[in-house]
């Protein structure tokens, strides 16, 4: 009798503590920063958005949003995000290379990388295989340069085109994966290739699209972001066909989309957060999502809304490369910058 009530009365003092009532009542939210380099009604931004917001809800943190354009002190941002910060998620060029240089400052911070494989022990990345996913989209856009459906040909041959919103390694390989795609469904086909400069920049892409169209482009792949806007109003005056980049861009352009490359962004932004939130971090972690996950293809007769033989012939030849990029039969080199270190 004697040891049970002594049994009872150590745990109550030990269980009304105020540090233990302290762990009851649960640990602060973690504190959670996504940072953009620029914001928008753009797919990338709004997947991003959209994956946090579904980590929010579901795991009851604290999230903010921080933009940053290259015309601010980008590196204090990211450090100042840092020291606010228990887990900092970033999905940019620029801020990649800023994590790569100052994660070691930040030993105690957890970081979420889109889009690049960065490697140290507070570091967690999903990047993208996406080349092989622009590289069904390059046989897509060849096959219908050629048949002469998407416009009339110049007199130098049937050509398609990418437009990027910057020279950065992951826009080049995407185009490496589409010109390869075009030039082994089209051998010959010119694949032209501009670049706006700016993500943000409508104007800068207006004038790209119009000179790629000058040229004699009839499919043109929009990569260069919100800088997309001014790009798009030149194929819609021209007539041509467009391809869309991150999300669905079917609705974008009725019956003109021929397909969009999907990058599950909003999948990335929620697994990461989730990992921070549940304690399943994994540092020195890098995921590469492709065609299997991660990576997809919308077929042109459901981007197109429409049926006909061509589209047809289109979509089932996208889908057998899609099968041969899974078993292995198709290898894509990435031209992804060489980031992998260990940073810490």
């Amino acid at each position: 009798m004697f040891a049970r009530t002594f049994l009872l009365l150590f745990l109550m003092c030990v269980l009304f503590t105020p540090q233990v009532a302290l762990a009851a009542e649960g640990a602060a939210p973690l504190r959670v920063t996504l940072l953009l380099e620029h914001d928008g009604d753009d797919a990338w931004t709004t997947m991003l958005r959209q994956g946090l917001a579904r980590a929010e809800k579901e795991f009851g943190l604290t999230a903010k949003i921080v933009t940053a354009g290259p015309q601010t002190d980008q590196t204090e941002v990211f450090r100042k995000a840092a020291r606010e910060s228990d887990f900092v998620l970033l999905a940019s060029d620029a801020f990649h290379e800023i994590l790569r240089d100052n994660a070691a400052n930040f030993r105690h911070i957890k970081f979420g990388c889109i889009d690049a494989g960065i490697r140290g022990p507070n570091i967690q990345c999903i990047t993208f295989a996406d080349e092989q996913g622009a590289y069904l989209a390059g046989t897509a856009a060849a096959m219908l340069a050629k048949s002469g459906k998407a416009g009339a040909a110049s007199p130098n041959g049937p050509a398609i085109g990418w437009l990027s919103g910057a020279d950065v390694a992951a826009l080049r390989s995407l185009f490496n994966g589409f010109n390869e795609g075009a030039l082994a469904a089209a051998p010959g086909i010119r694949v032209l290739h501009g670049c706006t400069d700016s993500f943000t920049d409508a104007e800068a892409g207006r004038r790209e699209a119009k000179r790629l169209i000058a040229q004699g482009v009839t499919v043109l792949a929009l990569a260069a972001g919100p800088a997309n806007r001014g790009a798009l109003e030149e194929a819609r005056m021209a007539g041509i066909s467009v391809i869309g980049l991150d999300a669905d861009q079917s609705a974008v352009w009725p019956g003109h989309v021929l397909t969009s490359i999907i990058k599950k962004v909003d999948e990335a932004a929620y697994e990461l957060t989730a990992a921070a939130a549940t304690g399943s971090f994994k540092g020195k972690q890098i995921d590469v999502w492709d065609l299997k996950k991660g990576v997809a293809i919308v077929p042109p007769e459901r981007s197109m809304g429409a049926k006909s033989p061509l589209l047809a012939d289109i979509s089932r030849r996208m889908e057998e490369l899609r099968r041969e990029f899974a078993s292995g039969g198709i290898h894509l080199k990435s031209l992804r910058a060489k980031t992998l270190c260990d940073c810490l």
